[in-house]
């Protein structure tokens, strides 16, 4: 009987590590917008692009901590966009 000698990799710390590796993409996108964003006429979409992302990079377990560091921007800030419930965003974006 020929075995293997290392286990197949679980599907579950597959996952886990996807969703990591997305979570610092998504973070690295932040970071990037937080550092090229010029001009008045886009400046608004542009950081509303950049809320996603660290809100999609703290949903995928980025620390807030993290984000602040790599966006240079407070914990406290950092938090305040990360922790706004679902219904308060979508209700400002309706708005305008």
């Amino acid at each position: 009987m020929a075995g293997t000698t290392t286990p197949a990799p679980r599907s579950r710390a597959l996952a886990l590590a996807v969703r990591a590796w997305q979570g610092r993409a998504l973070l690295w996108t932040a970071k990037t917008l937080q550092n090229t964003i010029v001009g008045r006429h886009r400046r608004k979409a542009l950081t509303a692009q950049r809320n996603r992302a660290m809100r999609a990079a703290h949903a995928r377990g980025v620390p807030v901590a993290a984000i602040a560091k790599a966006v240079d921007l407070k914990p406290k800030t950092v938090d305040g966009i990360c922790g706004k419930s679902a219904a308060v965003r979508d209700e400002k974006t309706t708005e305008g």
